[in-house]
Formats: structure tokens, sequence, C-alpha cells
């Protein structure tokens, strides 16, 4: 049964990661250049880059690539999940790091034995109830944010345009139930200027 369990998270994860948070958050501008990995190249839209980062993953046989979650925002990447060896953890940012246009890689990838099947459930209706939460109060105002759950941990990433936004998304996400801690990876950038 244990073959079973990174199939069923996997599936869970690529069909919650295909539900947008805000219809904004799909709409994708024009970049100007900017420095990146120590030279200068055309910004990629976030999807773009993240087809990147799974591309370099599976053309390196990553064994991992099916339990960790990558978030893209604004060229930021946060890493989640879990994987089996430390070795595991430092290559998933090595890899994520090789593309070219990332800014910032942000590693919060667990290294341990796979979640059990409760844990993975209870995980996954955390991120329900996290994003229910937050388009409630947010609607069509919602910021550049993800977030992703492993062991009850919240991870909130991404772009608030003010304090007052990033204060209010964090709020409203402390307030859900079955959360044990929130890590804050919420960056304040007005207008969504970052890069």
């Amino acid at each position: 049964m244990k073959p079973i369990l990174p199939a069923l998270i996997l599936t869970a994860s690529l069909i919650a990661a295909a539900m947008p948070i805000a219809p904004s958050a799909a709409a994708e501008r024009p970049r100007e250049p900017a420095k990146a990995n120590s030279e200068i190249t055309q910004q990629r839209p976030d999807r773009v880059l993240l087809q990147q980062i799974k591309t370099r993953m599976l053309d390196a046989r990553a064994r991992f690539f099916a339990d960790i979650g990558i978030d893209v925002i604004g060229g930021d990447v946060l890493l989640s999940g879990r994987v089996d060896d430390p070795k595991d953890k430092r290559r998933a940012s090595a890899l994520v790091r090789s593309v070219p246009g990332i800014q910032t890689v942000v590693n919060e990838i667990h290294v341990g034995k796979t979640a059990t099947m409760r844990q993975a459930i209870d995980d996954l209706n955390i991120e329900r109830q996290v994003k229910t939460s937050l388009v409630q109060v947010f609607g069509k105002r919602m910021p550049r944010l993800s977030y992703r759950v492993t062991d009850g941990v919240v991870y909130v990433f991404g772009h608030a345009n003010t304090e007052w936004q990033h204060n209010r998304a964090l709020a409203i996400i402390k307030k859900v139930k079955g959360i044990k801690k929130v890590i804050d990876r919420l960056r304040i950038v007005p207008n969504g200027t970052a890069r």
C-alpha cells in the first residue's frame, strides 16, 4: 500500500495546483530585462519558469520530483514537501537555481519518512480551508501568494502589495483549524514590481 501514497499525494497536489486562487493570478504581464544567474536574461513569466524547473528535474531523473511542491511567484521559488535524503533537498535547490531567470529559492523541503495517509489528507484539508478563507476575505484583490502545508506547517510564499495585505493574509491563515505553525515567506512588493 505504500506505493499508492506518493501517487495519491502527487495527484492531489496536481489538482490543488491547477485551481487558481485568484483570477488575476493567471494574468501575466511582459517583464523587462533584468540580471539573473550572473547574466542578463529576458525575464520569463512564472508559468514558463515553472515548466523549465519541472523539465530540468525530469531531465536530471530526480526521483524526488513527485514528492515536492514547486511554486513560482515573481521569479522567486518555494520548494516544499518531503524527501528521504538530505542530498535530495540540496539537489532540488541546485536544479532550480540552474534555471535562468530564477531570483531566489526558498527550500522548505522536509527530510524524513513519507507522511501517513491521515497526515496527507489533513494537510490537503488545511490547504483547502486556507484557500477558502483567503478568497472569502480578499476576493479579486488576492495578494500574489501561494501556500503549502507539510505536517500541519503552512508555508506562505509570494508578494503582498502592502504591509496591511501581508498582515491580513497571515491573520486569516492563522485562524484555520489544524495548523501547527505558519512560516511567513510573504514579501511586501508594492504594485507587484519585484524582479
